[in-house]
């Protein structure tokens, strides 16, 4: 406790020590908001002016400036903290007796993690007796005012990176927060060598020219380079974004006696500055591809709600007529029991084919059923690629000898909840069609995979699903034909051929079992029919849904 005591005391006296010299050198550091109104208490600011802090608070300060200069502060204020930039000013302020004292203010902004300005620091000089006609020269914290160490300690209390010259370019002071950004502290380098001392390069990252560098402009030019970047490459591999302002130094007389450059960390800031001109640039795209994305949305929606629509009508109609073709085959049942014995052929032939036309609209109207997610199902565990083994040889004796038949099953498939007397159904469905878009041969297969469908998708819960896609080299399909291949009764075959159910029924029996199903073709090159069913998860599921 005693060693802690006797630092805390040795802390508080060189802080006395710094308070005194700077009063001696008639000079103050200041802290502001990022907005420029004082914070927190000023005490020295009150020995200066005469204020109190009830008088200097907020933009109370203000008071002392003279009415000719303040405009002209509070200008290059708001420049300043719009580039985020160091800046000095040289201006009149009235003391506590009242009289007009020149000021010179060196403000330095300090940086939150965003880099954002979180305060300034001020250091504010009274440089009255200085020349007045050096007053656009002279820079307040110069060696005529404080002795080196003293110079050293306010610098070392900037956030900013502060590196300084003789007038021969060689390096002669910086502050721990340019160690800090280099990693290395390197003093009396000449301007030639400020590239290769300090690892310094171009944004590009090439090596920097080291006469080209805004320190040995400054110094070796006398030009003021203001907001230039560069990259510091440090001794441990990391590499920042500098940037930075360089001014000539002068003496009283005028005299160009160095150079000063002023820099901070700007990596974070360039990043956020070229990722807004990277979004700029390819804003209108974006725009297009959403307007695109809402119209497709627009669409998908507009043709579920038609969908929709027609089931619920297709699928009262087929219930009606289901009840009509109920009582019209009782009928025949009972006509055909009371006419057994009548020995009239013509009659029997006429009550087998009023029969089978019943049995061919009740399975008519099953398929409407199927379109509109009314049939019974039976649905429960089953292998997909068992499945589609089994009723592989039933495929390839209906599809013919001409068409090459194969199947592509993926290992270790998750079983999926269905019933599996209409998903064969709905395979040799798929099969007949394929087989009459290929009149002169081709090739068909079956392919599974699993497939986990996110969030976002139109048609399908968030989850995991069996994919079987049946896909032909056929003649394919048109855009326009793709678009209402599902719709009850549209087809494209001849008079006679074709039902216009096929597809329909597949469309209502994927809905119906939790999937969906989708077309993909070109012309001339073939056709993909993917249909996703969502995958069985156990028993215990199994159960619960069959008990409700």
């Amino acid at each position: 406790m005693a060693d802690i005591s006797h630092e805390q005391s040795l802390d508080e006296s060189r802080y006395k020590a710094l308070r005194k010299s700077l009063a001696e050198a008639q000079t103050l550091i200041l802290s502001f908001t990022a907005e420029g109104k004082f914070e927190g208490a000023q005490p020295d600011w009150t020995v200066m002016t005469g204020q109190t802090r009830a008088d200097y608070e907020g933009d109370g300060w203000k008071k002392t400036i003279h009415p000719d200069d303040l405009a002209t502060t509070e200008n290059e204020w708001s420049i300043a903290s719009k580039k985020g930039a160091q800046f000095v000013r040289v201006h009149r302020i009235r003391d506590r007796n009242g009289t007009w004292k020149r000021v010179a203010w060196n403000a330095v902004p300090q940086f939150d993690q965003a880099t954002q300005i979180r305060s300034w620091t001020v250091l504010h000089a009274d440089i009255t007796d200085l020349r007045p006609n050096s007053r656009e020269k002279v820079v307040p914290i110069s060696g005529s005012m404080l002795r080196p160490l003293e110079y050293s300690s306010i610098m070392d209390q900037i956030g900013e990176g502060i590196i300084v010259t003789d007038t021969l370019g060689q390096i002669i002071f910086v502050n721990d927060a340019a160690v800090k950004l280099h990693g290395v502290h390197n003093l009396d380098v000449d301007p030639k060598d400020y590239a290769e001392s300090y690892r310094l390069f171009t944004v590009d990252g090439e090596p920097y020219p080291a006469l080209e560098l805004p320190l040995a402009r400054a110094v070796l030019q006398g030009q003021t380079v203001e907001d230039a970047r560069w990259r510091i490459r440090r001794p441990d591999g990391s590499e920042i974004l500098a940037i930075g302002t360089a001014r000539p130094l002068f003496d009283s007389d005028g005299n160009q006696a160095g150079a000063v450059l002023a820099m901070r960390d700007d990596t974070a800031r360039h990043a956020a500055e070229e990722q807004l001109a990277l979004l700029n640039e390819t804003l209108e795209t974006r725009i297009e591809e959403a307007l695109d994305e809402r119209a497709a949305a627009e669409e998908a929606l507009m043709q579920a709600q038609k969908m929709e629509a027609v089931g619920q009508l297709t699928g009262g109609i087929a219930h009606d007529f289901n009840n009509l073709l109920t009582v019209v085959s009782g009928s025949v049942e009972l006509l055909g029991l009371r006419l057994a014995a009548i020995d009239d052929a013509k009659v029997h032939r006429n009550l087998a084919s009023i029969g089978a036309a019943a049995k061919r609209a009740a399975a008519l109207t099953q398929r409407l059923l199927a379109f509109s997610r009314r049939q019974s199902l039976a649905p429960a565990p089953t292998d997909l690629n068992q499945l589609i083994g089994d009723v592989g040889d039933m495929i390839q004796r209906t599809i013919g000898e001409n068409i090459i038949f194969a199947a592509d099953l993926a290992p270790n498939m998750q079983h999926i909840r269905i019933d599996s007397h209409q998903l064969e159904n709905v395979l040799l469905n798929l099969a007949l069609n394929a087989r009459d878009a290929m009149p002169e041969g081709g090739q068909l297969w079956f392919k599974t995979e699993a497939t986990e469908i996110g969030n976002g998708h139109s048609e399908l819960m968030p989850g995991d699903y069996a994919t079987i896609s049946v896909i032909d080299t056929g003649s394919g399909m048109a855009p326009e034909t793709i678009a209402r291949a599902f719709e009850p009764f549209y087809t494209t075959k001849e008079v006679g051929k074709g039902t216009g159910l096929g597809l329909s029924m597949i469309y209502g029996f994927a809905k119906q079992s939790g999937g969906h199903v989708d077309i993909a073709s070109v012309l001339g090159v073939g056709t993909t029919v993917r249909l996703f069913l969502p995958v069985h998860r156990d028993d215990t599921e199994d159960s619960a849904q069959t008990e409700h």
